[in-house]
């Protein structure tokens, strides 16, 4: 019973506990740790457990290349869903936008794995920074490779973390946006307000960065596989009223789950301020 004593933290599963049928190597992760301690049997099994740090670390470009499978082959439709859309927005409960964002970022990694890197962006966020920093590189010639190449260089030189900032300081500089106002519906600004509140930064500089990377996302052309059907118009009133509700919506949606990429790395892209505030942002044209 070498598992109880250690002062693990993690709660011991007694009575065969119900796991989620993909949970059975988490279990068996917990018992080679904390309690047989298998893992400490000679440098071989060291090394072992140090390689599943790494492919659990890059994980998300496996679940980019299940994701771009599910939506090529449409095997969403095998489980009852419609749409690619239907299926990320009920089935992972996960709005469309950030679905393929991971997708897109597993394609940056593994095309970076395929060119002879052991190292690569930690998660989604440094990965589409690298590629959106990269494009402003050149517009014509993909500069992917020799920037992460850069970034690597320069963070061992000066001996500091690779964060999704430095990457696209490393890239392209600091940079000083021109600023603008627009107005946002009160209920979604007061969330954006709380949400920056815990990430310790201002709601202007979060409403950006959320922004900022669904124009980087959106700019590329939807695939043919799977075209979205459109609403039937009827009056002109009828469709700005609809593309307001569906503007709103996801803007929330982006609030959400940038929220929710933010747990999963301890740093946001800094931005350029925009004057303390100004909570008056223009919706978009109708």
């Amino acid at each position: 019973m070498i598992g109880n004593l250690y002062d693990h933290k993690f709660e011991t599963p007694f009575n065969d506990p119900q796991l989620p049928n993909w949970a059975d190597g988490y279990l068996d992760k917990f018992c080679d740790l904390f309690w047989d301690n298998t893992w400490k049997e000679g440098d071989e099994a060291i090394a072992s457990l140090e390689i599943d740090m790494l492919a659990d670390r890059y994980a998300y470009i496996k679940e980019g290349m299940a994701l771009r499978a599910f939506q090529i082959y449409k095997l969403y439709k095998d489980l009852g869903f419609k749409t690619f859309k239907e299926y990320c927005v009920k089935g992972l409960k996960k709005s469309v936008y950030y679905v393929k964002r991971v997708i897109k970022a597993a394609q940056i990694s593994w095309s970076l794995m395929l060119e002879g890197f052991t190292e690569l962006p930690d998660n989604v966020s440094q990965a589409q920074k690298l590629a959106s920093s990269a494009g402003r590189v050149s517009e014509e010639v993909d500069e992917t490779v020799s920037c992460w190449q850069e970034v690597l260089g320069k963070a061992k030189q000066e001996s500091k973390p690779i964060t999704a900032t430095y990457i696209e300081t490393t890239i392209i500089g600091e940079t000083t946006p021109l600023l603008a106002t627009a107005k946002l519906p009160r209920d979604v600004w007061d969330k954006l307000k709380a949400q920056a509140k815990q990430q310790g930064v201002k709601p202007e500089k979060l409403l950006e960065e959320i922004i900022g990377n669904y124009l980087d996302e959106s700019s590329e052309p939807e695939t043919q596989t799977e075209p979205e059907p459109e609403p039937p118009l009827t009056n002109e009133t009828q469709v700005n009223q609809a593309s307001l509700v569906e503007w709103e919506s996801d803007l929330q949606q982006l609030v959400d789950q940038h929220f929710e990429e933010y747990k999963e790395s301890n740093t946001t892209s800094d931005i350029s301020s925009i004057q303390e505030g100004e909570s008056s942002i223009r919706r978009p044209p109708t």
